[in-house]
């Protein structure tokens, strides 16, 4: 007899689990192989006459724990000094943020602070800094990342492809407090964003570092919460290409597992958000594109859903001893994700799929944030800050 409530919530539901994790990953790496797409070498650098003007922009919001490292990794940057302007964009802040950045701006000429009086929000500041930039490349970053000397080197030269139209950049951990897992979690993204790069489709930006062509910025409207996500899906939109630098590197920090969680449901918050505005973008006529949105980001932000559904039939079908085996490893996975925070040392190593239902947790939240939480006016929600 057929079985169509297993087949349904619980073979459909564990095949796009498998297909989102193992398949897509598989297929990627089989159209990189026989893709005719080609890369620049690593290492390769451009002449100076070659290299453009680059603006980095930081849209900063009370952030005087960070600015005055920020800045001055900047300034060390391999890069000609007259081919770089850095803007600082802050939003009403209630610290010391604008006062530093004044006085760095007083000793470098290159430095310009861009102080909004009232509060507007993260994405009207990002606008703003991209109206006043003058280089042909703009470097979006955050505050708190810090960047290798050679990143803007690595990142313009893939400019030289004139279907280009944004570079993301490879970021890594500056320490490792985090769940050994976010490691895992970080090579195995930023290989699939490689892959997805060098068939011009890397759907995985990071607003911690990304190169966009000035020419190709659109303004974001005022309540976008992933503003990095928005701004890939303009150039797409544009038909440009999005790829991925492994040479361009940004160093970002891991905080602690509660912090962590916060940042993932407030990304999902803006997931959310994009779901309901910008899921054109799946449509047949963006063809590569939509195809790798769906299999990278759209599957994963709806993988609670997908887990529940397993475990829901996986106790509707207990009788069954393969169902009940199953179910019982999930009630034990699920039981023993709230020790994530607290487990430390050697022993965070066994917590890989506690740590996977914990990221799934705070994707529920998100979803809960967006569709019953307060309606933030300006949409400026950032990871604490700590002092080291």
């Amino acid at each position: 007899m057929f079985d169509w409530v297993a087949v349904v919530f619980f073979w459909l539901p564990l095949g796009l689990f498998l297909y989102h994790w193992f398949i897509f990953p598989f297929l990627l790496w089989v159209m990189v192989k026989l893709s005719p797409r080609r890369r620049r070498k690593d290492g390769e650098h451009l002449n100076n006459h070659e290299l453009p003007k680059v603006t980095i922009a930081i849209a900063a919001w009370n952030e005087e724990l960070t600015i005055e490292a920020k800045l001055r990794n900047c300034l060390e940057l391999d890069y000609p000094p007259d081919k770089i302007e850095i803007l600082v964009g802050t939003d009403a802040v209630a610290d010391r943020t604008n006062e530093i950045v004044e006085r760095f701006a007083r000793q470098d000429s290159r430095i310009r602070l861009i102080a909004v009086s009232e509060r507007i929000g993260k994405s009207a500041v990002i606008n703003l800094l991209a109206q006043a930039a003058t280089g042909d490349i703009i470097l979006f970053t955050d505050a708190d990342v810090l960047l290798e000397p050679g990143v803007l080197q690595a990142g313009v030269r893939r400019f030289q492809e004139a279907d280009v139209g944004v570079v993301s950049c490879n970021y890594r951990r500056r320490n490792k407090e985090g769940n050994p897992a976010e490691s895992l979690w970080d090579k195995y993204e930023n290989r699939l964003k490689d892959w997805e790069g060098m068939l011009g489709c890397t759907v995985g930006i990071s607003g911690w570092a990304m190169f966009m062509r000035r020419v190709v910025f659109r303004p974001l409207p005022h309540d976008i919460i992933n503003d990095d996500y928005v701004l890939g899906i303009f150039v797409f939109k544009q038909g440009y290409k999005s790829v991925y630098e492994r040479s361009a590197i940004a160093w970002t920090k891991v905080e602690p597992p509660q912090i962590e969680f916060k940042r993932k449901a407030r990304m999902n918050r803006g997931n959310a958000q994009q779901i309901f505005r910008y899921s054109d973008i799946l449509l047949p006529k963006y063809g590569l594109v939509a195809w790798i949105f769906f299999s990278h980001k759209y599957l994963r932000w709806f993988t609670p859903f997908i887990l529940l559904s397993i475990l829901v039939t996986s106790a509707i079908k207990s009788a069954i001893p393969f169902f009940c085996i199953l179910l019982l490893l999930q009630i034990l996975i699920y039981l023993t994700t709230p020790l994530v925070p607290y487990i430390k040392g050697k022993l965070r190593k066994l917590m890989f799929a506690q740590y996977y239902v914990w990221l799934n947790l705070a994707f529920i939240v998100g979803y809960w944030q967006f569709f019953f939480g307060k309606r933030l006016k300006y949409n400026w929600l950032r990871t604490e800050r700590r002092v080291d």
